[in-house]
């Protein structure tokens, strides 16, 4: 069977066979397997009915099968809608989400613990009657995080995604040729898949996996490693591992959810190397980057070469030539889109500084994620979210029992004149996405404290 030639097909081919692609444990796939598997998955996947212009949900099990049947799809000219894999019991047909799709692919249904990475499984296709062909020349969908409120779909080119590789390369950090990279982020999140797997196949690093969801294969899968890349929940785990037992380690990058200064502290005491940041949105990709933390944890870095942002009443706005959501009405205005974050630019170096998550209308001037570290620090809070600007809300995670003017004398004693929260929400445990990042939307947190998991004691003033 001939095919033409996809977008990716160069990055796929630009390494000797014998050169290890892939780790995970002590399992190793070479760049000449990967070939292979990815052009026999292709023809067993065309036979299906799978072609250029077909919509694909893909979703399952952790594994390399799930990277090369990625690259065989796109090798088909099919648009990929990655869906991460569900916490409770698996979907049988179309999971949720997955938009308006004409084939589903779903990896090792059989196994019961879909985040636990397996070398290989099977592989299972569904045709969804009444699904539709590709619209808008898009290659991949994601789904933003969540953490604001329902997941948008977000479409993404082959063009997009070559030039935030190019983007990614121009950065003089980024994982290099013979490195072995551990991408702790999921590989359905947009920094995981293009700053982890598409960077490093570019470069010819090997990438390195984690066996499970857990701190102790966190730690495994980053001790021989060059560069790890993870977000903030990753770096706890590592903060607290042995001392000398990251001793190959150059790089190492949070993104996804602002770093607490305190693990960035303790990594850096531990193991010797500053945890530097990368932001960017799953819209957007990178905007910007601070890779070797010389901004400190609430740097997030100056923007990469090829983007344009502003920052207009204290929050960032991204310039993007098209609107990126496929499935819903968001409104579009001008091409700049907001990314509701907070930051304050220095004049002097251009370097953006995150604040926290904008909701309301208040002082944009504030520090949410200062009063987020202050709060943490108290000894019976495990956890903490502040929400503003108008008014400013913490919601904070503690088994003890504290008032609000305990909490408010705590917050005046660290701050000084700054503004300090006027409500105060206490749980037993604040609610994350999938991927572990905080939620970040006053409605869901709403409904959390209304119906917290198990037999949670939620108390508000």
């Amino acid at each position: 069977m001939t095919r033409r030639s996809w977008w990716g097909a160069e990055l796929l081919g630009r390494h000797a066979d014998d050169i290890v692609w892939a780790r995970a444990a002590d399992r190793e796939v070479t760049y000449g397997r990967l070939r292979r598997e990815t052009a026999w998955q292709a023809e067993v996947l065309a036979r299906h009915g799978i072609r250029a212009g077909s919509t694909v949900a893909l979703y399952g099990s952790a594994s390399f099968t799930k990277l090369w049947t990625l690259f065989a799809l796109w090798s088909l000219g099919a648009q990929v809608v990655l869906v991460e894999p569900p916490s409770g019991p698996r979907p049988r047909g179309l999971p949720p989400g997955a938009g308006r799709v004409r084939f589903s692919v779903s990896l090792g249904e059989s196994r019961g613990r879909p985040h636990d990475f397996v070398d290989e499984c099977e592989v299972l296709v569904r045709r969804h009657p009444g699904g539709g062909p590709s619209v808008g020349g898009h290659c991949l969908v994601q789904f933003s995080s969540g953490t604001t409120g329902r997941p948008k779909a977000v479409g993404r080119s082959p063009r997009s995604l070559l030039d935030e590789l190019g983007r990614l390369a121009a950065l003089e950090d980024m994982p290099r040729r013979g490195e072995r990279v551990a991408v702790l982020t999921p590989l359905t999140h947009s920094f995981g898949l293009i700053a982890g797997v598409l960077h490093s196949l570019a470069v010819g690093a090997t990438l390195v996996m984690p066996v499970a969801r857990t701190a102790r294969a966190t730690v495994r899968a980053a001790a021989d490693a060059h560069v790890v890349l993870g977000g903030p929940h990753h770096f706890r785990p590592l903060a607290r591992s042995e001392p000398g037992g990251l001793p190959l380690l150059r790089l190492a990058v949070s993104s996804g959810d602002a770093l607490p200064p305190e693990i960035a502290a303790l990594f850096r005491g531990r193991h010797g190397v500053r945890v530097g940041q990368a932001y960017g949105t799953t819209e957007t990709g990178i905007v910007a980057a601070d890779l070797t933390g010389r901004f400190g944890p609430a740097g997030i870095g100056t923007p990469v070469p090829g983007t344009r942002v502003r920052v207009v009443g204290g929050v960032l706005e991204v310039h993007v030539q098209e609107s990126p959501y496929l499935y819903d009405d968001t409104p579009w205005a001008g091409g700049w889109m907001s990314t509701r974050d907070l930051v304050t630019r220095d004049p002097g170096t251009g370097a953006l500084r995150l604040r926290g998550r904008v909701q309301g209308v208040g002082d944009a001037s504030v520090d949410l994620l200062r009063i987020e570290s202050v709060l943490r620090a108290h000894r019976h809070i495990t956890d903490a979210v502040v929400l503003g600007v108008g008014p400013i809300e913490a919601h904070v995670a503690s088994s003890a029992e504290l008032d609000r003017d305990e909490l408010r004398s705590w917050c005046r004693r660290f701050l000084g004149g700054a503004p300090v929260p006027d409500r105060y929400h206490l749980l037993r445990e604040l609610p994350r996405t999938s991927g572990g990042k905080a939620v970040r939307d006053r409605g869901v947190l709403r409904r959390h404290r209304a119906h917290p998991p198990g037999a949670c004691r939620c108390v508000s003033w």
